[in-house]
């Protein structure tokens, strides 16, 4: 089983994946956050080249991906003649830094090399004053020291006495940091003082982490702003249409709002989310919204272009959800898009010319079986010939 990703390589995986979704050959863009989270997975620095090459290759890249990751400086040939790379990831500013120096570089920036985690080391030695730090430790809560950690590393609760004896305090009688109702900085103010000090990249969080209480912070999921979305009532089991352009997420949405509406093509739907194109660059984006809304269970009717990237959205996502909920596609909607095209343009290569015939032709396998075989016929010479159906094709009025 793959070990879980910690916060910091969490976001380490957000930002590759936002650089690489910008910078990677376009019919590799949709591949960005895999293959940023394949490389930050190796947990290597320098990789050997054969292990930068099977993640390329697990996500369908080539020697074009790799030129292109070299490009933009995310790998560069290792030191010292070594057949490998250095792995290079953005910083808050942009610029790229080798993640073996990310975690002293940020700790300065944000607290200064009095308040760093990072030049502090490992002490084995014996001393009445290190006694004595010790015994203070054993005298908080033992889920704070039991991983051995604290105890080992005495300067971290020189540095952090007052914090750490707020965790303490916190956790007296409790199971957890924070019942789940309060956001990230609301619980953290409420225990420090200091709204930023559970950060997801701060002191405090890898404060937590090294002391191996991290699952003990349970706050609200905090909302995503860049993902327009219009979920105008609270349901246990939540049935929301993800789309990728703004027109249909605008008519959804008003049919929704305006109208009253509650099913959209003859399907129950309870909110509308604009998935502004390549939704699954960031593998925190939609589960983070989808959190906030706290429901029960939730299904995503994931509505896009009918054209390869659309379709490969489509698969990224539904192998995204990794069982958090359900991806569906918008069949009813993908149908009628057909239709009108099959009206419009009987010959399937009349359609809209993309320049997309080096994307991989994949995600028909969950939508063809759920076409009449005229459609899934139609649809699949659409695809082969890269061409393309928009989704503007359908207009409110077909809502």
């Amino acid at each position: 089983m793959a070990q879980k990703l910690t916060e910091q390589e969490q976001a380490t995986v957000v930002a590759l994946a936002k650089l690489l979704g910008k910078g990677l050959p376009a019919q590799q863009r949709g591949n960005a956050g895999g293959i940023a989270s394949g490389l930050v997975r190796l947990r290597k620095n320098p990789i050997a080249a054969d292990d930068v090459r099977a993640v390329i290759e697990r996500y369908d890249g080539d020697e074009e991906t790799l030129s292109s990751l070299v490009e933009l400086g995310v790998l560069s040939p290792a030191s010292g003649g070594a057949d490998g790379y250095a792995l290079a990831v953005p910083e808050e500013d942009g610029s790229l830094a080798a993640t073996a120096h990310r975690d002293v570089t940020r700790a300065q920036a944000h607290r200064g090399p009095a308040r760093s985690l990072s030049h502090l080391d490992c002490v084995r030695k014996q001393t009445p004053e290190l006694g004595e730090v010790r015994r203070q430790i054993i005298g908080l809560d033992p889920r704070m020291w039991i991983n051995g950690w604290l105890l080992s590393t005495p300067d971290a609760f020189l540095l952090y006495e007052r914090e750490l004896r707020a965790i303490d305090a916190m956790l007296a009688g409790r199971p957890a940091l924070g019942d789940g109702t309060m956001s990230c900085r609301e619980l953290s103010y409420r225990i420090f003082g200091d709204e930023k000090f559970l950060g997801l990249e701060s002191d405090g969080r890898k404060l937590l982490h090294l002391m191996g209480i991290s699952d003990l912070v349970t706050f609200r999921p905090q909302m995503k702003l860049e993902l327009l979305h219009h979920v105008p009532k609270y349901h246990r089991h939540l049935r929301l249409v993800v789309t990728e352009n703004l027109d249909p997420w605008v008519n959804v949405r008003t049919a929704l709002f305006r109208e009253g509406r509650k099913r959209i093509l003859g399907e129950r739907v309870h909110g509308v989310v604009f998935g502004n194109g390549y939704i699954v660059d960031d593998p925190h984006k939609l589960p983070d919204l989808i959190a906030s809304f706290g429901a029960e269970d939730v299904t995503v009717l994931y509505w896009g272009d009918l054209d390869r990237a659309g379709l490969l959205i489509l698969e990224r996502l539904e192998r995204a959800a990794e069982g958090r909920f359900a991806v569906e596609p918008f069949v009813a909607a993908y149908r009628l898009m057909i239709q009108r095209a099959m009206e419009r343009f009987p010959e399937p290569l009349d359609n809209e010319p993309t320049d997309q015939r080096s994307v991989p032709a994949t995600g028909l396998g969950s939508l063809e079986g759920r076409l009449k075989p005229r459609e899934a016929d139609y649809l699949r010479a659409v695809i082969e010939g890269a061409r393309l159906i928009p989704q503007e094709i359908l207009t409110a009025a077909d809502l």
